[in-house]
């Protein structure tokens, strides 16, 4: 069954469906699907595009050579020729030493142009001090007059750090908790982080877990030619974003828990379980699901209190944060023969299915990281068995068969690295909500 749709906003909104309306009294479960749409801003008198700050930061130690790192400079170079004199953009470069190239400061035809020259004299060089030269490029978004990020009018600006490498961390800061610990609150600061990984020698988990804390976007880049591509993309959403730290608090009634499957930061404080999106631009979607399962021992049938959920973020348009509440469907509790004849709601269970499987390949891929690669297999093959049970769209059918690829591979021997970091990126992509 269906939520109607919250009332229609100048930014996001928000739907809402249950697998099942009707779930045993005790244990019974039901996929609850949440789709929060960003829409593309009505057009109104005095309405202008929100200037964008910006830090692109390179990796440019020995290992970017064979032209990755020429490859990465044109990346930037195109990127900021999409700013306006409006935005503003900062450069700094890293291997075992930091290099801010150029400080944050408009993005004029004159800075691009500096820009463009000073990309030219950078060569590489040694070591990787991931941390030092990520927070070099935040310390730029975060040092301005306006740190705070709002313009002389009041609005939000967007800032986003875009932090690209081929290699691991070792120099200076190196522990993942401590780096995704700088990322998560450098977000609450409104500070966003990308990363960007090039190749198949840089630490996957760390920089997919740097994106999630910071509330930007994780990309792999298998082939350096696509950088260029995707620093347009990525600039492109930027200049077009609706949403900015959305965050999403879904109450659930006292006899129902749940679980968040998707790859966002998520923590519960009592029934409320607060989920942290990453920024939106107009036209994204993101599917979330949440696995629930009812703890009444009741058998007798009941409708449970209504759910709700709560949607809020900073429109880069206003000076204040913007919110929407929608309650949820009613959930009825019932004998298991009324469970059982309820009716399915097929698009839910599929996006379920989907997302179940793609949180087993993920963790199988991070078991064959480990060396554990029996049990990675496993994982693959229950990925494939939850596949098998629905319908078989050309999506599902993909999946499962990629799965079972997966699961008959040699556990005697991890995967072949280019396999688990394009399947692992993959599944991450969709778990947020991310377009190609």
């Amino acid at each position: 069954m269906s939520s109607p749709q919250s009332p229609s906003s100048n930014g996001l909104d928000i739907t809402a469906r249950w697998e099942r309306s009707v779930v045993a009294g005790e244990g019974g479960q039901s996929a609850l699907m949440l789709r929060i749409t960003a829409s593309t801003p009505l057009p109104t008198p005095g309405r202008r595009r929100v200037p964008l700050d910006v830090a692109f930061v390179l990796d440019r130690s020995g290992s970017m050579g064979g032209g990755k790192l020429d490859l990465a400079k044109e990346a930037v170079d195109v990127a900021a020729r999409q700013l306006r004199d409006d935005d503003r953009a900062a450069l700094v470069v890293f291997d075992n030493t930091i290099e801010t190239v150029q400080p944050l400061q408009p993005a004029t035809e004159r800075t691009r142009t500096t820009l463009r020259l000073a990309l030219q004299g950078i060569d590489t060089g040694g070591s990787t001090d991931l941390c030092g030269g990520w927070l070099a490029g935040c310390q730029e978004l975060a040092s301005t007059p306006d740190s705070d990020g709002q313009r002389s009018d009041g609005a939000t600006r967007p800032r986003r750090t875009l932090l690209l490498t081929d290699g691991q961390a070792n120099v200076g800061v190196t522990d993942p908790g401590q780096l995704m610990h700088h990322a998560t609150e450098l977000r609450r600061r409104g500070i966003s982080t990308t990363t960007i990984g090039v190749g198949n020698d840089y630490d996957q988990p760390l920089l997919s877990g740097m994106a999630e804390a910071g509330g930007g976007n994780y990309e792999h880049i298998a082939q350096p030619a696509e950088l260029r591509a995707f620093f347009s993309r990525e600039i492109g959403d930027l200049l077009t974003m609706v949403g900015i730290a959305p965050r999403l608090e879904l109450t659930l009634p006292h006899r129902v828990h749940g679980n968040l499957l998707n790859a966002f930061p998520a923590r519960r404080a009592g029934k409320t379980i607060t989920v942290d999106l990453s920024d939106l631009a107009a036209g994204d979607e993101v599917v979330l699901i949440v696995d629930c399962w009812t703890v009444s021992k009741t058998r007798d049938p009941s409708t449970i209190e209504h759910t709700t959920a709560r949607l809020s973020w900073a429109d880069p348009a206003a000076d204040r944060r913007e919110a929407i509440e929608l309650t949820l469907p009613s959930l009825t509790l019932g004998t298991n023969e009324e469970a059982e004849r309820a009716p399915v709601d097929n698009e839910v269970r599929e996006a379920a299915t989907r997302e179940r499987a793609a949180l087993s390949r993920r963790e199988g891929i991070r078991l064959d990281y480990a060396g554990r690669t029996v049990e990675a297999r496993a994982r693959f093959r229950d990925a494939a068995t939850m596949l098998s049970a629905i319908a078989q769209t050309f999506e599902v059918q993909a999946e499962h068969r990629e799965s079972l690829m997966l699961a008959e591979a040699d556990a005697s021997v991890p995967l072949a690295e280019p396999v688990r970091r394009q399947r692992y990126a993959a599944d991450h992509r969709r778990s947020r909500g991310r377009r190609t």
